[in-house]
C-alpha cells in the first residue's frame, strides 16, 4: 500500500509547493503571462486530484484509512468539524472547477487551503519513515522537499 500511496502523497505536496512558488512571483512576470498563468493554474488542479485519491472518498483504493497510519493521521489532523469543512472546500473546488465545469457560472472561488492536508501528510511521512527505517533509502522529509520545490518554482518564474 505504501509503495503506491506514498508517490501520490509526494505528488500532492510537490504540486502545492510549485503552485505557491509560482503564484507568489506571478505579479513580476512580464513575458509569456498566458503560459505562466496556465502553468500556475495547473498545479492546484493536479494537487486536488492527488489529495482526493488519498484523503477523499474512503472507497478510493489509496485512501489513508486503509493503512495502519489512519490512527496517526487522525491524531495529526485537526478536529472532525474542521476536517469536514476542509474536505468540503476541496470537493467544491474539484466539482465546480475540475470535474464538472459549469459553463453558465464562471468559477471565482479561491484555491482551497491545503495546509491542513499538508500538515497531515508531514505527520504521515514521519510515521512511515519510522516504520520503514530499517529499509529506508534516506529520502529527505517531504517538508524539506516542499521548501525546495517552492524555491525552485519561484526561481524558474523569474527566468521568463
Amino acid at each position: 500500500m505504501f509503495a503506491r500511496q506514498y508517490p501520490v502523497v509526494a505528488f500532492f505536496v510537490q504540486h502545492i509547493a510549485y503552485y505557491r512558488g509560482l503564484h507568489s512571483k506571478f505579479a513580476e512576470v512580464a513575458a509569456h503571462r498566458d503560459f505562466w498563468r496556465s502553468t500556475c493554474d495547473a498545479h492546484p488542479k493536479l494537487a486536488t486530484v492527488s489529495r482526493c485519491n488519498v484523503f477523499g472518498a474512503e472507497s478510493e483504493d489509496l485512501h489513508w484509512r486503509k493503512t495502519p497510519a489512519a490512527e496517526v493521521v487522525d491524531q495529526a489532523a485537526q478536529d472532525f468539524r474542521q476536517r469536514q469543512a476542509d474536505h468540503k472546500s476541496v470537493l467544491d473546488f474539484r466539482n465546480t472547477y475540475l470535474a464538472h465545469l459549469d459553463v453558465h457560472t464562471p468559477f471565482f472561488q479561491s484555491v482551497p487551503d491545503f495546509d491542513p492536508a499538508i500538515q497531515t501528510v508531514f505527520a504521515y511521512q514521519e510515521w512511515v519513515r519510522e516504520l520503514t527505517r530499517p529499509v529506508s533509502l534516506n529520502q529527505p522529509a517531504l517538508s524539506v522537499q516542499y521548501a525546495g520545490w517552492e524555491r525552485e518554482a519561484r526561481s524558474v518564474i523569474g527566468l521568463s
